[in-house]
């Protein structure tokens, strides 16, 4: 199984509350260009898991943007990737989704999760997760074990 991990884009610090912060202009284009670069490595996606927070929608948004709306009909919208979710109930479910057929997936979220999970998948997090970064792991389901392929940081 192919997983991408991003860390949504740059957000406001002031907001009503921290699920309602929304995107800066500049983490909407960071968004857009990830979008693009992940495109060009991987024009498809079975499963797109997003957090409901705003700044993770409107995340979604962009790169959907950059996938010509192709992503829409595989969103899920999943309350278990807010910010401070657990990363074994990720790993959980995924191994749901290997078992579905879920061969590629997309998971967008926030800081500390997304370290969180890539640690749970791979054993360590080699990554640092400045807003709009990607990382690419390549899972084996049967050995339960990942190995980043590669990290994208935004431009």
């Amino acid at each position: 199984m192919k997983i991408f991990v991003m860390r949504h884009g740059e957000a406001q610090t002031i907001a009503p509350s921290d699920s309602a912060r929304p995107l800066t202009e500049n983490g909407k284009q960071q968004s857009y260009q990830q979008g693009q670069w992940l495109r060009s490595i991987n024009d498809e996606f079975d499963k797109v898991l997003v957090s409901p927070y705003l700044r993770a929608q409107q995340t979604f948004e962009q790169v959907n943007l950059a996938f010509q709306n192709q992503l829409q009909t595989k969103l899920e919208t999943w309350d278990g990737i807010t910010p401070y979710g657990d990363a074994g109930l990720v790993r959980d479910y995924l191994t749901v989704l290997a078992q579905d057929g879920v061969e590629s997936l997309l998971i967008i979220s926030h800081l500390p999760l997304v370290g969180d999970i890539v640690r749970e998948l791979c054993g360590r997090n080699p990554a640092n997760f400045y807003p709009a970064t990607l990382v690419e792991i390549e899972i084996n389901c049967a050995e339960k074990m990942g190995k980043v392929e590669r990290v994208n940081y935004p431009k």
